[in-house]
């Protein structure tokens, strides 16, 4: 906020501290419910009762207020590839449950030396490993006979600081057309800019929409962000997708709080707005894919993809494949480019789709459909590769099914929440 939204240091620390005080609300509110089962009953009840709760708190996080599920607890095991392929059943917060479980479970462990709790471990681990195991043989088998594609995934190392003139628009573009070639040359059908290259306004600008129009039609087409600036009532995010004359669009459906719009401006006029456009952006209308060469790409912009139920719904209507792009370059030399794949990783086991990942200054990622990492750039330095994927079309119990996990147990904790509230009640009316 104050590098980035004009603030003073004491407004951002203001911010800062509100911030993480409306997130505290949640988990305290969770934690006065998992606080009955930490020490009392037994450790089977707390194993199911504690992660049913951390699983309805990680929902509300997400759904309140634009929401801001930002590092779950399950996106921890990224890495750990047996594990996670439990997110095509029920997602992220499947693996959260598990997480939560199985070190309820530890504690009750350590704390009661209980044999019982030791084979229940034991049962658990060996359950969800050979699950795993399973998930992933089976994927693997079901996909192994489809062909693979080609597409050029650039990184240009661009800065959002950077102060842009015309010259080093041109100096720009014509060093993202030369990588685009030479990608063709290996074999690229199509290549992918990130949200942040060049401040421009193709569809507004004949000059520029001229050179993407020229370029897609003479070599290949070119998916990349861009601004679409209608009027200043309607300023979209938006991912384009240039193939010769036919220019296709996806503005940003859920947008950044404070990054795209100020959220509770009538209350936070004094905050400016991080992004430099003239007024707030406007969401997209729909959730809708692109279509390029018979096949259909999903395409969550940015932040749009720590959101599961978004993605699933893209994916649900159709897609083949994942195509995030990102400006990442707002986190500096952070550990948050790292947090931020770890959470896209996920959106490919979830739905079995491969992820095509382009950023301005890092990460740029393949990621295959069981969410390994084939190939990944370096931070803050310009790369570009061939990326291969297939085109998939099978739809996993998650992508079908929806997002009826964490519902479940949000609804299920609510319920024994409000039994312990009517308890007390029955209680102070029965007292003597």
């Amino acid at each position: 906020m104050v590098k980035y939204g004009g603030t003073t240091w004491i407004l951002g620390i203001v911010g800062l501290i509100a911030l993480t005080t409306f997130l505290s609300v949640f988990s305290g509110l969770a934690g006065m419910l998992i606080g009955k089962f930490s020490n009392d009953g037994s450790a089977h009840s707390a194993a199911l009762w504690i992660p049913t709760i951390w699983i309805a708190k990680d929902l509300v996080i997400e759904k309140v207020f634009s929401g801001f599920p930002w590092c779950l607890a399950g996106y921890s095991q990224y890495k750990n590839i047996y594990f996670s392929q439990l997110a095509e059943i029920g997602g992220i917060h499947l693996i959260t449950f598990l997480l939560i479980g199985i070190n309820v479970l530890f504690f009750r462990l350590w704390k009661t030396k209980n044999k019982k709790i030791l084979l229940a471990l034991v049962a658990v681990f060996l359950t969800v490993y050979a699950s795993g195991y399973w998930l992933l043989k089976n994927h693997t088998a079901k996909t192994a006979k489809i062909p693979f594609h080609q597409a050029g995934i650039i990184q240009p190392n661009s800065n959002h600081d950077q102060v842009f003139d015309f010259a080093l628009i041109k100096t720009t573009l014509e060093k993202l057309f030369r990588s685009s070639l030479q990608l063709k040359k290996k074999g690229a059908e199509f290549v992918i800019w990130p949200e942040f290259t060049v401040p421009i306004y193709p569809l507004q600008t004949p000059y520029y929409k001229n050179q993407f129009t020229t370029f897609s039609k003479l070599y290949l087409p070119i998916l990349a962000g861009f601004t679409d600036f209608r009027n200043s009532d309607n300023v979209f995010n938006s991912v384009m997708l240039f193939n010769g004359d036919k220019i296709e669009k996806y503005d940003k459906f859920h947008l950044t709080p404070f990054g795209e719009y100020v959220l509770f401006r009538r209350w936070l006029f004094f905050v400016k707005k991080i992004t430099d456009e003239i007024g707030d952006f406007t969401p997209g209308k729909s959730l809708h894919n692109l279509s390029l060469a018979g096949h259909w790409l999903a395409t969550p912009l940015c932040y749009e993809i720590i959101y599961p139920e978004l993605t699933r719904t893209m994916v649900a209507r159709g897609a083949e494949v994942i195509v995030t792009i990102s400006n990442d370059s707002w986190f500096g030399r952070s550990s948050a480019p790292y947090q931020h794949l770890a959470m896209a990783i996920f959106r490919s086991i979830e739905n079995r789709r491969f992820l095509l990942r382009s950023t301005s200054s890092g990460i740029s990622a393949l990621v295959d459909a069981a969410g390994r990492i084939i190939q990944q750039s370096p931070l803050h330095k310009s790369d570009q590769f061939l990326a291969s994927f297939r085109y998939l079309k099978h739809k996993t119990i998650f992508t079908r099914w929806g997002y009826l996990f964490p519902y479940f147990c949000f609804f299920l904790a609510l319920a024994n929440g409000l039994w312990a509230i009517l308890k007390k009640i029955k209680k102070l009316f029965h007292q003597p």
